[in-house]
């Protein structure tokens, strides 16, 4: 039977719901990430308008607790879920992930200690780990390689959709509220992944092959079988090959060691410039640089151009390709910081910290430093924040997507643990300007990195993708445009991507 004609908007809907109901995941996890820069000003009394009444209330040590704890147990949670997911598939995987979100959530609203709030940022931290394979793994392995760079830059642009929610609550009702509303995410998450298929490759490892052709006439515009035959053939040819590889996988081999560490050094530059490190504490931040707008809704605006950024990611992919994008973004970073950091050392007093209560100046030039806070809010999500995470579901191999993209997130977490950790007593032995040089100056170095080694992937199909990085040496970094071809599309001879 001939196969059934169905128009290109029919067959990108289904990936377009799948990724919808997937980013409802990444969306929580951008509210957890930022939901202790709503409570630290009001525990730790920085705020004083807006002071914790019942009696819980933070040190400065706390608060530096409270913001970081989280991030240093999100690696066990991600090498957790790597196993998870390669066991149980992608699908269960993303609704069994949202329980620890659905305790931690409860448990903050009614915290009454800090024990308890250590105990919800804990889970929270695993919650989130716990999130992140499933998602890189699935989004890369149901789309087609023309939308696949579009729709796994969403993931970026649902996280910091979860920080503009947080950052608003923040600023029209109390945090307490503010967890409550949170809990509402994962019980969405879980009804909107009911109605999604596995991914169809994940389901031919298993050897489940009617279900991965029904999954892949879903995610194709509920065809019949034989418009999907073709594409099934060519997944089917793929895991074979895969499978009947004489050499027996190993994970520090070639075509996984020079993605494994392209991405990882990714993640490095990421946390150690920028805002990565500041999140927590944008609030008492925008205090010391007496900004001429209430700072809880600064960081409203932050959230907001945050998600513009990546809106802007998203849209700008599939004409300016991702290395484009992420040295525009790199280069926007480290200026930004720069700039920042110069407007603090000349116009604030030296030592001041933004921790100290009675950090605030007369400053009626405060709209300096503000404007530059939006111009790195908006240049991090238009690049270096989101990027990492697509590249996560492209150039790592099938064999080992799971655990080494479990590896990788770890890995990003411990870094972000280490950025909000050291930041107090960063911000403390280099003042504030010095520790906002140090974020440029690794912008720099970053720069550099992604301008020599960072190959393009737009356009390109996983098998392209994996095949580049087992013959061919990562230098040349400049590719031309080509057909675009199904995910894991078999060729005779395989274009070079850089």
């Amino acid at each position: 039977m001939k196969a059934t004609k169905v128009g290109k908007f029919r067959t990108i809907l289904p990936q377009i719901l799948a990724c919808v109901a997937k980013n409802l995941i990444l969306m929580d996890i951008g509210m957890s990430i930022v939901f202790p820069s709503i409570v630290i000003p009001i525990l730790q009394g920085t705020d004083p308008e807006r002071r914790e009444r019942d009696g819980l209330t933070f040190t400065d040590v706390q608060a530096s607790w409270f913001g970081s704890l989280a991030f240093i147990f999100q690696p066990i949670g991600c090498i957790l879920s790597g196993w998870i997911t390669e066991r149980v598939g992608r699908k269960r995987a993303m609704i069994f992930v949202n329980f620890p979100h659905i305790i931690a959530w409860l448990l903050l609203h009614f915290a009454t200690s800090v024990e308890e709030m250590y105990a919800a940022a804990i889970i929270l931290g695993l919650g989130v780990g716990f999130m992140e394979t499933p998602v890189i793994s699935y989004i890369g392995e149901i789309c087609q390689p023309s939308i696949r760079g579009i729709l796994t830059a969403t993931t970026g642009v649902a996280a910091t959709l979860g920080y503009s929610i947080v950052y608003l609550l923040g600023s029209v009702t109390n945090w307490r509220n503010a967890a409550l509303v949170c809990f509402a995410t994962p019980i969405l998450t879980i009804l909107a992944i009911l109605f999604l298929p596995d991914s169809p490759i994940w389901l031919i490892s298993r050897h489940r092959e009617e279900e991965a052709l029904r999954s892949l006439q879903w995610l194709r515009g509920w065809v019949p079988r034989q418009n999907v035959q073709e594409e099934f053939q060519q997944l089917r040819k793929f895991h074979s090959t895969k499978k009947d590889e004489k050499q027996e996988y190993r994970l520090f081999n070639k075509s996984t060691l020079k993605p494994f560490f392209i991405v990882t050094m990714f993640f490095v530059f990421t946390q150690m410039s920028g805002l990565a490190g500041m999140r927590p504490y944008l609030v008492q931040i925008f205090h010391t640089y007496q900004v001429p707008v209430d700072p809880n809704w600064a960081t409203v605006i932050v959230g907001l151009l945050k998600l513009s950024g990546n809106i802007c990611c998203m849209i700008s992919i599939r004409f300016l390709g991702k290395r484009r994008i992420i040295l525009i973004s790199t280069a926007g970073v480290a200026i930004s910081c720069l700039s920042i950091g110069f407007y603090a050392f000349l116009n604030l007093p030296h030592g001041i910290s933004s921790f100290d209560q009675n950090s605030r100046v007369e400053n009626p030039q405060g709209i300096y430093p503000l404007i530059g806070f939006f111009i790195l809010s908006f240049l991090t999500s238009f690049g270096i924040a989101p990027l990492p995470w697509v590249l996560l579901s492209e150039i790592l191999p099938f064999r080992s997507r799971g655990l080494t993209s479990g590896i990788s997130a770890a890995i990003n977490y411990i870094l972000v643990f280490v950025a909000a950790k050291t930041y107090l007593n960063l911000e403390r032995g280099l003042s504030l300007h010095g520790v906002i040089w140090l974020y440029a100056s690794v912008g720099a170095i970053a720069f550099i990195f992604h301008f020599f080694l960072m190959p393009e992937t737009e356009d390109r199909s996983l098998e392209e993708i994996e095949q580049h990085f087992t013959t061919q040496k990562i230098t040349n970094i400049h590719i031309q445009k080509i057909t675009k071809y199904s995910t894991c599309t078999q060729k005779d001879e395989s274009l070079p991507l850089a």
